[in-house]
């Protein structure tokens, strides 16, 4: 099934952590729905970043997966709203993120997450367009701003 033109249900749902711990990662209609959404605001970020291919690593996670991965308990992941993917060929990490945050692109937030060199975007309704960097990984504080 596909979520939108470029980005599918099995690649949004795709998790190691699932398939290691032998639990189901399925969305229920709502998440679904959120997902959905989520697609069409990636389908922005390809067009924005050059129609490069864009492969997400982490989209939705169920309650079970976000726990194992040590997400919060208050994840965008979880409703299926927030996507990490890594900038495309010819992009660097702070290239896409600020390419990003100067468009005129709808989304909640925006983190670079340098440890991990991946972009962290949410298309949660709220639309607040907070845009931040977290230098060190899962847990550690979030600058909300990027650097110069």
């Amino acid at each position: 099934m596909q979520l939108s033109k470029h980005f599918s249900l099995a690649e949004a749902t795709r998790s190691t952590t699932a398939q290691s711990a032998k639990i189901a990662n399925t969305p229920d209609a709502t998440q679904l729905a959120a997902m959905t959404a989520a697609a069409l605001g990636m389908e922005q970020v390809r067009a924005l970043l050059g129609h490069k291919s864009i492969t997400p690593t982490s989209w939705f996670r169920s309650r079970r997966v976000n726990a194992l991965v040590g997400g919060t308990a208050t994840s965008d992941h979880v409703g299926g709203w927030a996507v990490d993917f890594a900038p495309p060929s010819g992009w660097t990490l702070l290239g896409a993120a600020k390419a990003i945050r100067d468009s005129g692109l709808v989304f909640d937030q925006m983190i670079m997450e340098t440890s991990r060199g991946i972009i962290h975007i949410s298309f949660d309704p709220k639309q607040r367009r907070q845009v931040g960097e977290q230098r060190r990984g899962a847990g550690t504080p979030i600058v909300w701003r990027l650097p110069s």
